[in-house]
């Protein structure tokens, strides 16, 4: 069956689940305009029913009232992101031998800056490496992969120096902390 009358099909037979659902919905319709004004609350299930405390009825369902907190929760987490921030260049190696590749450049680099942007354009496997040694920018926490945030933000790990070898599932990486604000 070609794509183009794959979707015609598509369009004509519904999804079993979709007609299963929209059968659903008709049928609790049509049971709330058959139980009456006062029966019609009784009719939805507990958690869809208007919340009643002492005499008010307040006009929110229980699932009405769990999504609001969780979406204030997530909010919460967007809006509370960490002020945290670092600037870090990378080398990147892929192979069997990168581990071993990347701790004899780590010695030959010695916490040279210069010689860690100069190892970055000549063997770095990464398009930031090629351009511009080996840079990433500036980044806050979550914005990279998790080992890279481990290594990155850890307080032990100091700036101007070089860390790794790091395995991520792009390959091993040397990284170089040249900037970073801990906020907590």
């Amino acid at each position: 069956m070609t794509t183009q009358s794959n979707l015609m099909y598509r369009r004509r037979h519904h999804h079993p689940t979709a007609r299963c659902l929209l059968s659903a919905i008709i049928i609790g319709m049509v049971a709330a305009e058959s139980a009456g004004k006062d029966g019609r609350d009784y009719s939805k299930p507990f958690y869809l029913r208007d919340i009643e405390v002492g005499g008010v009825t307040l006009p929110l369902s229980p699932v009405t009232l769990l999504v609001m907190i969780i979406s204030a929760f997530m909010l919460r987490g967007i809006f509370n992101t960490s002020k945290s921030t670092a600037t870090a260049s990378h080398i990147l190696l892929d192979g069997k031998d990168a581990e071993d590749r990347l701790g004899k450049m780590k010695k030959d680099i010695k916490g040279d800056y210069n010689k860690f942007q100069a190892v970055a354009k000549q063997h770095s496997k990464c398009p930031s490496g090629k351009a511009a040694g080996g840079s990433l920018g500036t980044f806050k926490p979550g914005m990279m992969v998790p080992a890279f945030d481990r290594a990155i933000f850890a307080k032990e790990n100091k700036i101007g120096e070089v860390i790794g070898p790091i395995q991520t599932n792009f390959g091993w990486h040397l990284l170089w902390i040249e900037e970073r604000n801990l906020v907590e």
